[in-house]
C-alpha cells in the first residue's frame, strides 16, 4: 500500500511539473511577441523633436481639431500625455501664448490658421506642429 501511495504522490506531482512547464513556456512565448514599445513611450517619442524646439522653461499654448468636445477622453488623454512629453514647460490648453502646439487629427489648413495670426513653424508629422502666435509676439 505504501509503494502504491508513493507512486501517485510521484504521479500527480510529474503532472504539477509538466503543466508548470507548459505555462512557462506559454508566458515566454507572449513576452517575446509583446510590444517593446509602450503607448505612452511612442507617444512621447513623436514629441521629441519638438520638445528640442521649444524654450527649456516657460509657457506653451496647445490646439488641437476644431469642433472635439471638451468632453472626449481621448483628446483629454492626448492632452495630458503632451503636457507629460514637454515637461517643465507648462502646456496650457489656450492659443493666446507665442507658442503653441498642434495636435491635430484631421487635415487642417495653414491658411486659415494663418488667418488667424498662426505662423507654422515646424510641421513634425502625426498631426504634430509648432505655430507662432503673431498677437503673443
Amino acid at each position: 500500500m505504501y509503494a502504491r501511495a508513493v507512486g501517485a504522490v510521484l504521479i500527480v506531482a510529474a503532472v504539477s511539473l509538466a503543466s508548470t512547464g507548459r505555462l512557462f513556456t506559454q508566458v515566454a512565448d507572449f513576452y517575446t511577441q509583446a510590444p517593446v514599445v509602450d503607448g505612452v513611450t511612442e507617444f512621447t517619442g513623436r514629441l521629441a523633436q519638438l520638445k528640442a524646439m521649444l524654450p527649456a522653461s516657460g509657457v506653451a499654448g496647445y490646439m488641437t481639431d476644431p469642433g472635439t468636445p471638451a468632453t472626449d477622453t481621448n483628446a483629454q488623454a492626448e492632452y495630458h500625455l503632451v503636457q507629460y512629453a514637454l515637461a517643465p514647460v507648462l502646456v496650457v490648453y489656450s492659443t493666446e501664448q507665442r507658442y503653441v502646439i498642434g495636435n491635430f487629427h484631421n487635415r487642417i489648413s495653414t491658411g486659415s490658421l494663418r488667418e488667424q495670426g498662426f505662423e507654422l513653424v515646424r510641421e513634425f508629422g502625426n498631426g504634430i506642429a509648432l505655430f507662432e502666435n503673431a498677437k503673443a509676439k
